[in-house]
């Protein structure tokens, strides 16, 4: 059941998504900041934002999700430049991002210190996102931090693609988001493609809106010769 009333209605405020407000951006930034996880789009539906960096945000939302700490949670960042504070970035990903990014492309690189462990179940490897949504990528600029992009749902459950989806989800539950930003419905309903840059060669791990086999031919320039 949905929780109702003034503290539920409060908590959900709308923003524009061709030009979200900065005053409402950055109440969302300062409460990622102090370790709140909200509710915020993406190009491939709502998501969980909280400050990846941050262990207890990071726990709170496996625990919102139901979700289990072996399946390890992706990040955003704003360009493939901020990736390298966070993973060891490769010329094939490089040249995925200049083709794909921001879109629907998660690229899974070999991490570094900076990213905690719990984030990426204890991997080597981290997902980096760029997604092709101003809200979100502003958030991380403001922030000066990778946010969180798993989708606001409870895991095993379809993925949600409006606030209303993910309020009816998450029940009482969503006593414990701090902030839902409402865009309104998310008209792609794709997830995205995530390929493993640190397998040589590279590996599918999920096809989603962007060709496999597309990014597989235009990586082929990268193949070391036998």
């Amino acid at each position: 059941m949905t929780p109702q009333g003034d503290e539920m209605k409060a908590k959900i405020v709308k923003i524009d998504a061709a030009n979200p407000e900065p005053k409402i951006l950055e109440q969302a930034a300062k409460l990622i900041l102090k370790g709140e996880v909200i509710v915020c789009p993406t190009d491939t539906g709502y998501a969980f934002g909280a400050n990846a960096l941050d262990v207890q945000a990071v726990a709170r939302v496996f625990q919102l999700k139901g979700r289990v700490y072996s399946n390890p949670i992706h990040i955003a960042v704003r360009t493939i430049d901020d990736a390298e504070n966070y993973a060891y970035v490769n010329e094939a990903a490089r040249f995925l991002a200049g083709r794909y990014l921001p879109g629907a492309l998660t690229l899974v690189l070999k991490k570094k210190e900076t990213i905690p462990m719990m984030l990426v179940a204890g991997l080597n490897t981290v997902g980096i996102r760029i997604p092709d949504d101003t809200t979100i990528l502003k958030l991380v600029e403001m922030t000066g931090k990778p946010i969180t992009t798993t989708s606001a749902n409870i895991s095993g459950k379809p993925g949600t693609y409006s606030i209303e989806e993910v309020t009816d989800q998450l029940g009482e539950g969503i006593e414990q988001v701090a902030m839902l930003l409402d865009q309104g419905p998310i008209k792609i309903r794709e997830v995205s493609t995530i390929v493993d840059l640190d397998a040589s060669p590279p590996q599918l791990i999920r096809q989603g809106k962007i060709s496999w086999l597309e990014i597989h031919k235009s990586l082929k320039r990268f193949e070391k010769p036998a």
